[in-house]
């Protein structure tokens, strides 16, 4: 009979368990849907730290304590059922991790075979009765499976919390007490009610050496389970804002701009080593005598560099050789100064004025310093109207004519 009894209390253990698993897995398989985005991508972290105040929890739950020492297994379940008191305070660091405090136990009873500190008069069979009260204050630290593995979400309905702790154990009856260091593991679930307000369903494991009941001797290790139900109410701030991840900075616009600069500046580099190629070379050429009857002076080009009304030293000495040596070789001739800007750059306006500044510079170069009447020339300047050569660099210029 008592064989039949204990096959029977295992078979229904075995499908209990398998109850459990099977629901577990059903709210698993619902939960995975809550944190999918349109391109069915997991919404995961990371997050943002929040503040200290922020993410807080106070509960408050009541069940019942089974004590399991050396004689408990006399005794029937019924007869080691005491009540049970949760209180707790804690705080989620993270959405997947949090710590907690937490007072716990209230009453415990079951059986000894010695008169124990905590022994009742009151006899079952060859064992004494036992009853005290039982308080274990310890700190928990939490892990939020449903968080960790589907992705935080603030209104979700169902979650699953494991936790580990350690904590100090307190018993006391018969005008005499029992302190011991208590390890604590449990299952802490919460169903949420509204945004501050949840329901919990929690199971735990408290150990403790086997004399915390007052009774020496047996096994090493006492324990006891206990089952409650309750309220947690949310404090401060509720949820964690994932980190916001900001595209980078697109800088090819700025690159082109670089490499057409650096192309330019080649451009210009070439473009002076031939001019001062030019240059060495008119200075090494031998002057060519002429009659002053038959000199007729060719044109020449002043350039420029962007922007500017001056010239550099080399076209200053290109200038110099011009009015020696044709300006005033040919003292009969009128020269026209045609000043130009190049149109790839600035506006019209701009353009026509500098054309005008380039021009009128080489004018006072031409009347203060080499002496030359200004009777003998005439002033144009045509912006970047008739801009007569195909690279911009070349068409920022005074040509003498």
């Amino acid at each position: 009979m008592n064989t039949n009894i204990l096959t029977s209390k295992k078979d229904m253990k075995k499908k209990l368990i398998a109850i459990a698993l099977m629901l577990s897995s059903v709210c698993a398989m619902a939960q995975e849907k809550e944190n999918i985005d349109a391109d069915g991508n997991r919404l995961r972290g990371p997050y943002e730290t929040n503040s200290f105040w922020s993410n807080w929890f106070i509960g408050v739950g009541g069940g019942i304590n089974i004590y399991e020492g050396e004689y408990d297994r006399k005794a029937s379940l019924g007869d080691r059922i005491s009540p049970a008191l949760d209180v707790s305070v804690g705080k989620w660091l993270t959405p997947s991790y949090g710590v907690r405090l937490q007072y716990s136990g209230l009453k415990a009873k079951g059986l000894t075979g010695v008169r124990s500190i905590y022994a009742k008069d009151e006899r079952d069979g060859n064992y004494y009765k036992e009853k005290f009260n039982v308080s274990n204050l310890h700190a928990d630290f939490l892990w939020n499976w449903s968080n960790g593995f589907i992705g935080f979400n603030e209104k979700r309905v169902w979650n699953c919390i494991p936790y580990v702790g350690f904590g100090w154990a307190y018993s006391s009856g018969n005008d005499t007490h029992v302190n011991e260091l208590s390890a604590n593991v449990g299952l802490l679930n919460t169903f949420r009610l509204s945004k501050r307000l949840d329901l919990t369903l929690e199971g735990r494991q408290m150990l403790v050496k086997q004399n915390f009941d007052g009774t020496v001797g047996g096994k090493k290790l006492e324990g006891m389970t206990s089952v409650t139900l309750g309220l947690s109410v949310k404090l401060g701030k509720t949820r964690f804002d994932r980190v916001k991840h900001e595209a980078p900075a697109d800088y090819s616009v700025y690159n082109d701009r670089i490499n057409d600069l650096r192309a330019q500046n080649q451009s210009l580099t070439d473009e002076t080593q031939r001019l001062v190629a030019e240059l060495e070379a008119a200075k090494n050429r031998k002057p060519e005598v002429v009659s002053e009857s038959k000199v007729s002076a060719s044109p020449v080009a002043l350039f420029f560099k962007i922007g500017k009304a001056t010239l550099d030293q080399k076209e200053l000495v290109n200038l110099e050789f011009y009015v020696k040596n044709a300006m005033q070789v040919d003292k009969d001739k009128t020269f026209t100064l045609i000043g130009s800007a190049d149109k790839a750059t600035g506006n019209a306006t701009l353009n026509q004025r500098l054309s005008e500044q380039r021009m009128q510079y080489v004018y006072d170069l031409m009347v203060n310093k080499y002496g030359i009447a200004p009777s003998r020339l005439v002033k144009k300047a045509e912006g970047d109207t008739n801009n007569r050569f195909s690279q911009p660099e070349l068409n920022r210029v005074v040509i003498v004519e």
